[in-house]
């Protein structure tokens, strides 16, 4: 197991150390927590998203923001189905502006990545206390990654100043992508979170999932989400 793995799951399993508490049965807890009783819940979330591994080489850490649902199938099982939709954006480091700089020679100036997932996991939770429980899931999805470099470049533009009410011609700083490169790619991943019990049927949650997409090196992040399930 490599090591950022490692790393990622001693920093899932702090998640549910930090709730621990009283158990009880998984019925009670959808009870307490879920009232009145539905099979779906809808959920967003957004959070800081570091990078690991060799992806940390060339993207920087950056944030994430998603939602989607959840399906329990019946009040009396500890077990659900979840399907998310999210979108991460991170970072150029200097090293992946400098390599490319140097491979096309051309001036770089600045860059991104982003992904944009569809993810499907199951879902099996047990409580820790009276209005707290932890989750754990793990799944699959298909990911779309773009990796963009960007160069700053004059263009012109009207501009008014509303202060002395006037407008003017003249040239304003704009970016333009000068190398990128798209990939779609199956990926899979692993989490753990803490559920706390709300008013009216919601929850807030705090989540940590180890992300991993098939591209040719791999791509590995890490969300770290807070989020509120209704």
């Amino acid at each position: 197991m490599s090591s950022p793995l490692k790393r990622s799951l001693c920093l899932l399993g702090a998640l549910v150390l930090m709730g621990a508490g009283g158990r009880a049965s998984a019925q009670t807890y959808y009870e307490q927590t879920f009232r009145p009783w539905q099979p779906l819940h809808w959920h967003v979330e957004a959070g800081y998203s570091p990078t690991l591994g060799q992806t940390s080489k060339y993207l920087d850490g950056g944030w994430t923001l998603g939602g989607g649902l959840t399906w329990q199938p019946s009040r009396g099982t500890p077990l659900a189905l979840r399907a998310d939709l999210d979108y991460s954006y991170f970072y150029a480091t200097r090293n992946l502006i400098a390599l490319n700089e140097q491979a096309d020679q051309i001036q770089i100036d600045n860059g991104y990545g982003e992904v944009f997932g569809l993810n499907v996991d199951g879902e099996w939770r047990t409580r820790l206390g009276p209005m707290t429980s932890a989750f754990f899931l793990a799944g699959v999805g298909v990911n779309h990654r773009r990796i963009a470099l960007t160069q700053t470049v004059a263009f012109g533009s009207y501009f008014c100043d509303p202060y002395f009410g006037y407008c003017d011609y003249g040239l304003v700083p704009g970016q333009v992508v000068v190398a990128s490169d798209d990939t779609t790619r199956f990926g899979w991943n692993a989490g753990a979170g803490l559920d706390f019990s709300l008013r009216d049927g919601q929850t807030f949650f705090v989540e940590a999932r180890y992300m991993r997409l098939q591209t040719p090196q791999p791509t590995e992040f890490l969300p770290i989400t807070v989020g509120l399930r209704f």
